[in-house]
């Protein structure tokens, strides 16, 4: 009976605070057993399942909005679990997949999530005047272009079968395991009823994507405080079951605070690799603190500076070549990351199936890096602009390395930092020389996204016929055996021809307050929708 009371006692507070608009009582005071503080480094742009543009968005959209399904990489084999499907299979012809959807699965209003609203979000994504980042994500499917858009007219391969029930059909037989993660993990699936009347182009600038108050995940939005706070509460009807914390807290929070912050205990779980992790420099002091478990895995991830090849000067191979024997990558790793991370070859890391070991790396060559510039009539009066994005203080201090590094062979550089917003919008407008970024997964290999021409994430804006041909081939490839042989060829190309250079394979640095149970600690843990079995103890 005690504890009953003392969790109505606690559900009174944090329902005068939500009245309040106020998160006092929730940081600077204990917090019960009910409520959870999570803490990342930026503010999202939004919270649009088709449109927001980095990991800053995308996690409080996990908690809100499935897909499908969940992935999960056990023993270097890629797992599927249900999320807002029940049940899939895969045809014989291995163009057909059929899913289910929960019985029970709902929106936040009530509504049942059908196979109309399904439907509904592929024609929104497919639709060319939707402005969004999804369309790599449902390209395979039949009527669709490489981009994941439509002709007018165009019958697309999606057959409703019933309420709960639909089949989609790709163009030409495909890696199931390739469809599953895309479609089925990486389409966030968003309500018709609500969103049907909006016209396409002006979704994006909708005002349900800044209030996003019907989802269907195990957590509700309440309110976003602008670079302050994002606030959920528990879905006490989502169809895996209700969450046992009631109130999720998402705090911006800058990386020179998050120690003192996990330390007064405020701050229950980080939210993890690159967009909310333990400093370096923090990394023992967290290993001597009794109430936090400190956890690091290789990542599925790694950063990389990107070359603007709108640039001509950028464009001769010889000046990319220079850059990358320029800087001492093997200095970042060693004095940034202290052993918390590997040297980075691709875009391909060492903890996926598909990682190509025989590419061999750039050295750091600085004689060898003044030849190639000298022979490409490298003009050294020339200043390069080396954006950097605000926020991760490992990357900010790489590029004090890199500019020095750069300066040493020649080329004059002088480095731009802006918050992470500023960041992306001046990548899609080509606003930059050169510019650190980073990037976390997928596990499938197809990174046509980032690396064809025309891809949606190509910030680098190159185009190499080529490296196209045979990342076409691979999305369209069922043989995984000869799946690998294409991305190993991708990945020498890559390496020949450097569309971005990439710099090292971080591992995530995460820390957990024990008082917190059933949290999954490895590379997608922090981001899937086991945050609705999350328990969690008073402080």
């Amino acid at each position: 009976m005690s504890r009953i009371r003392t969790c109505l006692a606690a559900a009174a507070a944090i329902v005068v605070t939500a009245a309040l608009g106020l998160p006092a009582g929730v940081w600077g005071a204990p917090k019960s057993s009910l409520v959870v503080v999570s803490g990342m480094w930026s503010p999202p742009n939004n919270f649009s399942p088709i449109y927001t543009d980095s990991s800053y968005g995308f996690y409080p959209i996990h908690f809100m909005f499935p897909g499908m399904l969940e992935t999960r990489l056990e023993n270097n084999q890629q797992q599927f679990i249900p999320a807002l499907a029940s049940r899939w299979e895969v045809g014989a012809d291995r163009q057909t997949f059929t899913f289910t959807i929960h019985p029970k699965a709902a929106w936040h209003d009530g509504e049942a999530v059908t196979a109309e609203d399904v439907l509904f979000t592929v024609m929104t994504i497919s639709d060319p005047k939707t402005e969004t980042n999804r369309g790599a994500e449902i390209a395979t499917i039949a009527g669709l272009d490489t981009g994941g858009k439509r002709a007018p007219g165009a019958q697309i391969g999606f057959r409703i079968l019933g309420p709960k029930s639909f089949e989609v059909k790709t163009k030409v037989p495909v890696d199931p395991t390739m469809f599953l993660e895309r479609f089925g993990s990486n389409v966030y699936i968003i309500p018709k009823h609500v969103l049907a009347a909006v016209p396409p182009d002006q979704l994006s600038k909708h005002p349900f994507f800044q209030r996003p108050t019907v989802g269907s995940g195990p957590f509700k939005f309440v309110q976003y405080r602008t670079d302050e706070f994002i606030e959920l509460a528990a879905n006490d009807n989502y169809h895996l079951g209700a969450p046992h914390v009631r109130r999720l807290f998402i705090r911006i929070i800058p990386p020179a605070t998050m120690l003192a912050q996990l330390q007064r205990g405020d701050l229950d779980v980080t939210a993890g690799f690159g967009i909310g992790e333990i400093l370096i420099e923090d990394w023992d002091s967290v290993k001597a603190m009794g109430h936090l478990k400190r956890i690091s895995f290789r990542a599925p991830g790694y950063q990389y500076m990107l070359i603007n090849f709108q640039r001509a000067f950028l464009q001769d191979k010889r000046v990319r070549r220079a850059i990358a024997h320029a800087v001492n990558r093997s200095l970042l790793v060693s004095q940034l990351l202290k052993g918390e991370g590997e040297l980075a070859e691709g875009p391909i890391p060492p903890t996926n199936p598909y990682f190509n070991k025989k590419v061999k790396p750039w050295p750091f060559d600085p004689a060898r890096a003044k030849a190639l510039l000298q022979e490409a009539g490298w003009d050294p009066n020339r200043t390069l602009v080396l954006r950097v994005p605000t926020g991760n203080v490992l990357r900010e201090r790489s590029a004090d390395i890199i500019r020095e590094n750069l300066i040493a062979v020649g080329i004059k550089t002088e480095i731009q930092k802006s918050d992470f917003p500023t960041h992306i919008a001046a990548m899609k407008q080509g606003n930059y020389d050169l510019a650190l970024l980073g990037w976390t997964g997928p596990t499938d290999p197809n990174v046509a996204s980032q690396y064809r021409t025309g891809g949606v994430y190509n910030y680098s804006y190159h185009s190499i016929a080529q490296m196209d041909q045979v990342l076409d081939e691979g999305a369209t490839t069922a043989d995984p055996a000869k799946r690998h042989q294409l991305y190993d060829r991708f990945q020498e190309l890559f390496a020949d021809e450097l569309p971005v250079v990439t710099l090292y394979y971080p591992n995530a640095r995460t820390a957990v307050a024990t008082r917190m149970t059933k949290v999954l600690t490895d590379a997608q843990g922090l981001y899937d929708l086991s945050s609705y079995a999350w328990l969690a103890g008073p402080q």
